[in-house]
């Protein structure tokens, strides 16, 4: 079960709920182009993960359909500013498109991606 956050027709960032107990881990998921166009999006979803509290996001990019470098390096940029925070990033299903950008950009070895298998 999901609960929307942000919607328009370039992208969705959803929060997924997480276990009681739990007050510093968020879960977002995007779906759809994740772009210049669209990260401000993503941004915003993080700030308000941060504002609420907090520190550490496992992201969901299982629904992404395209990505170029803005929505690559964005990612780069969420990890540091939840690390200012002693955070951490962890992405979780990476989408053929996320995944080949990744590689081809070397950010596979420089942001951690949950095991293929895992789950939000």
């Amino acid at each position: 079960m999901h609960v929307k956050t942000r919607t328009d027709r370039r992208v969705r960032i959803e929060r997924w709920p997480v276990p009681d107990g739990s007050p510093t881990l968020a879960k977002l998921a995007v779906v759809g182009v994740l772009d210049g166009e669209s990260v401000s999006d993503l941004c915003d979803a993080t700030a308000a993960v941060m504002a609420s509290g907090s520190r550490h996001l496992r992201l969901d990019l299982a629904g992404v359909t395209s990505c170029d470098n803005a929505g690559l390096y964005t990612l780069l940029g969420v990890q540091s500013a939840l690390r200012s925070m002693r955070g951490s990033l962890t992405l979780v299903r990476p989408s053929l498109p996320v995944h080949s950008g990744l590689r081809a950009a070397g950010l596979h070895l420089r942001l951690v991606i949950a095991p293929p298998g895992s789950v939000m």
